[in-house]
């Protein structure tokens, strides 16, 4: 636990309260001063080019090796070695600062995730990139995040507003989909056997594979999971920011698009049985705060169609 906060406290990423409790162990004890001071003196003189943005355990293994060779190359380095006991001293050393760069690797490398339930969150990432989840979705990235690069991985559905940094593209890992920008926003949703990105401004690259497709904003990308199918249109309607919203938006909207989305949003079965009423389109806001039925009675109402529920689905007639 102290060996994490210390690593944190070196690198800037403790937290305020982080910051204190560890400054408070320091005041407390002198030993548990001159601890942080080694421990801070180790990886501060550590001569690897880079190593505080990336730490490279196997470098650092490998320059002690040349260093120990060095030395047995020294005229009188094996009697003062044997003398002196510096052996013991520079093996130990050298253990020490192992010991410290694994620490700073696997805290680099440990992961940072958010995931959201029954409701949507929204995230701040450290570029200033923000993310909406939507429920039931996951994002995570490691604490190297924005050194080098801006890499994250999406389960379910969020909508990205990326900050701009055109020496850091911000890449996206959605299943076998990589999405690539550097600064815009858009829309990505993994569900069923469908991945869809909707860019609402910018440009967005989406690669599967050896294919890759270029968006513009207003543009969105269809992409079957199981198979290679993939359509590039214009985006029809704006429901898919309900959640960001909490608006179920309908601008001459087909009633079939406005029951995929309720579906999913909602997590229920709704069909439409009546030839007719997928002609019909919709032009009207839905609150989210409604539950799925006053919705469906409103759309109804509106239609002229009768609205059944049969068992757990809901059926247009």
């Amino acid at each position: 636990m102290m060996e994490d906060l210390l690593i944190k406290y070196i690198v800037g990423e403790a937290d305020a309260a982080e910051r204190k409790q560890l400054e408070d162990w320091m005041a407390a004890d002198p030993e548990n001063l001159k601890s942080y001071e080694r421990v801070k003196t180790i990886w501060e003189n550590s001569k690897i080019p880079g190593i505080a943005a990336t730490p490279d355990v196997a470098a650092a293994w490998q320059q002690f090796k040349v260093r120990r060779a060095q030395a047995a190359d020294t005229p009188g380095a094996e009697m003062q070695l044997r003398k002196g006991g510096q052996w013991k001293k520079v093996s130990m050393a050298a253990a020490v600062v192992l010991i410290v760069l694994t620490g700073f690797l696997f805290y680099w490398n440990s992961p940072v995730q958010y995931e959201t339930l029954a409701q949507s969150e929204t995230v701040t990432l450290p570029d200033e990139s923000v993310i909406t989840l939507n429920n039931h979705s996951k994002l995570s990235y490691t604490r190297a995040f924005n050194k080098k690069e801006r890499t994250v991985k999406l389960e379910g559905e969020g909508f990205f507003d990326v900050a701009k940094n055109p020496e850091k593209p911000f890449l996206i890992h959605v299943e076998d989909v990589s999405i690539m920008v550097l600064g815009t926003s858009f829309n990505v949703r993994s569900a069923g056997d469908l991945t869809e990105v909707s860019v609402e401004t910018g440009i967005v690259k989406v690669t599967r594979g050896k294919d890759t497709y270029t968006l513009k904003a207003n543009e969105k990308l269809v992409l079957g999971k199981r198979s290679q199918q993939a359509e590039v249109g214009k985006i029809e309607n704006k429901l898919y920011q309900y959640y960001r919203t909490n608006v179920f938006v309908c601008d001459s909207t087909p009633l079939q698009d406005l029951v995929n989305c309720l579906s999913h949003a909602y997590g229920v079965t709704i069909k439409v049985e009546n030839p007719l009423l997928t002609r019909q389109h919709l032009t009207s806001k839905y609150p989210k705060t409604d539950s799925v039925q006053n919705i469906l009675e409103k759309v109804a109402l509106t239609l002229s169609a009768r609205l059944e529920k049969q068992g757990a689905t809901y059926v247009f007639k």
